[in-house]
């Protein structure tokens, strides 16, 4: 094994290319990307005028073409052990020269498209902690070379992980986690209902902005199948089922896609994680920079015993708000296997906790704001005005008061915060109930408030921020807070242990 990590060291101690058929990764990527842009090609098409059309599709693939070669011909990657340092060198015309020490590179992801498959690559994605701006992407490599980045990700790990960490994790080489299909079809069918109904609305407004741009004119037919169609009981009913059953047919098929032969294995100082059919993602990654733990299940899971985890890393606000590369997600995961993959992470459990509850004044406040005002102004109105003249309305009233009254309970009921010897817990949730957990010694800094209207009572609200993201807690005892908060702080100043 030292002879192999030698021989890795020595050839990528030098600057490499990537594979010659980066080119048409390039290419294939830049076209996938800017699809819509070929929008402008069906233009002079509805004009008849084909040469036209042609002669802009052939200067389109020419523009793309060249510029894909360019990427790929000024792009080389080498390592510098000796400084611990990844370095990149691209550009023609701005040339950028890149280097990232071996201790910001918190995970290592080795992917397959469709087209990396046809032409039997690998693309590297290598996230480095807190920005965006220094991740990279080499969309082209070979099988071996893939396989030496694994052998890599374990020497860079090897010269920052603590010597107790590589013992206690050793101890579970050769431990692995699996998601079999039939476990994909249940968490298929049983989470992100509101997710998809939620892209498929915004396709939907999409899609009808597109119709304008080209110039088609479908809102007179949209509004007159809309104002003659018979809504009977029936009818909503069969809308309401045609929308179910296509929301359950595309979480299935989605879920089963991305998360397709799932594995999770434990080998050595690193988790390496493995899935998906159309586009398969291999990724290492180190415990040492998981910033949050977080567990989610709505009811119908919990009837099957399953849940989803999501493992956050560190990420900055610009970077989480384009991508999800620094979320983990492990659907389907059992009890004893969500136990399993906390403690290999944590290399511990929880341990007794403090169970705090928030104040009733958080949910009486909810019902007031939420509930009953919005009740009584629209009641207000149908009393005055004959706009809401209509027999439906008092139903629609009641029915809005009862249904956010019973939300606003259920999110009262089930936020809870859990204070550990170790470790901040926070549940909450209405549908879906998250269960957030991080550790106390990576909590970067910690907001403790108390509105003024909550002073009289004791009461305040807690932020804790990490690297990966933050949990806020609201209308809970303050004095207790301060007491959570001194400690947290008196342990991440006293701990000497690193964060990622």
């Amino acid at each position: 094994m030292e002879d192999i990590k030698a021989s890795v060291i020595e050839r990528f101690s030098n600057f490499r290319k990537q594979s010659a058929f980066g080119t048409f990764i390039f290419f294939f990527e830049s076209i996938r990307k800017n699809i819509f842009n070929f929008i402008i090609v069906l233009l002079p098409i509805f004009q008849g005028k084909y040469t036209v059309a042609l002669f802009i599709l052939i200067v389109i693939f020419i523009w793309y073409g060249s510029a894909s070669f360019i990427k790929y011909y000024y792009f080389a990657y080498s390592f510098d052990f000796s400084k611990s340092e990844f370095l990149v060198n691209k550009g023609f015309l701005k040339k950028t020269k890149l280097s990232i020490p071996f201790e910001k590179i918190q995970q290592i992801n080795l992917n397959q498209n469709l087209i990396h498959k046809i032409f039997d690559l690998y693309e590297i994605q290598m996230d480095t902690a807190g920005s965006s701006s220094t991740e990279v992407d080499i969309k082209a490599v070979s099988k071996k070379t893939a396989d030496d980045f694994k052998i890599i990700s374990q020497i860079v790990k090897k010269n920052f992980d603590s010597k107790s960490t590589k013992k206690n994790i050793s101890e579970s080489i050769n431990k692995s986690l699996k998601i079999n299909l039939i476990t994909l079809v249940k968490a298929g069918l049983t989470s992100r209902y509101f997710e998809t109904l939620g892209l498929i609305t915004g396709t939907t407004f999409v899609l009808l902005q597109y119709l304008d741009d080209l110039k088609i004119d479908y809102a007179d037919s949209l509004k007159n199948v809309l104002f003659d169609t018979n809504y009977t009981i029936n009818f909503i009913l069969l809308i309401v089922l045609i929308i179910i059953t296509f929301v359950l047919t595309l979480n299935l098929i989605t879920t089963v896609i991305k998360f397709f032969n799932f594995s999770a294995k434990k080998k050595s100082e690193s988790l390496e994680i493995e899935f998906g059919l159309i586009k398969t993602r291999s990724i290492i990654l180190s415990p040492l920079k998981v910033q949050e733990f977080r567990i989610s299940q709505n009811w119908l899971q919990k009837q099957i015993k399953i849940r989803e985890i999501r493992i956050n890393q560190a990420s900055s606000d610009e970077s989480s708000a384009s991508n999800n590369r620094n979320t983990i997600k492990v659907p389907g995961c059992s009890l004893d296997q969500k136990n399993e993959l906390f403690e290999f992470i944590y290399q511990k459990k929880t341990g007794q906790a403090i169970k705090l509850k928030p104040n009733i004044r958080k949910f009486i406040i909810n019902f007031f704001c939420f509930s009953l005002t919005p009740s009584l102004i629209v009641t207000a109105i149908y009393l005055i005005f004959p706009l809401l003249k209509f027999s439906i309305t008092p139903f629609l009233i009641i029915g809005y008061l009862s249904f956010t009254t019973f939300v606003n309970w259920r999110l009262y009921k089930n936020n809870e915060l859990y204070f550990y010897n170790n470790f901040i817990k926070v549940k909450s949730g209405f549908w879906d109930i998250n269960t957030k957990i991080i550790q106390s010694y990576k909590i970067q800094s910690v907001v403790l408030t108390q509105p003024i209207w909550h002073k009289k009572y004791n009461l305040g609200n807690v932020t804790f921020l990490t690297a990966g993201g933050q949990i806020r807690v609201s209308t809970y005892k303050y004095d207790l807070l301060k007491k959570i908060v001194n400690n947290v702080l008196f342990k991440a100043e006293k701990t000497s242990r690193r964060w990622m």
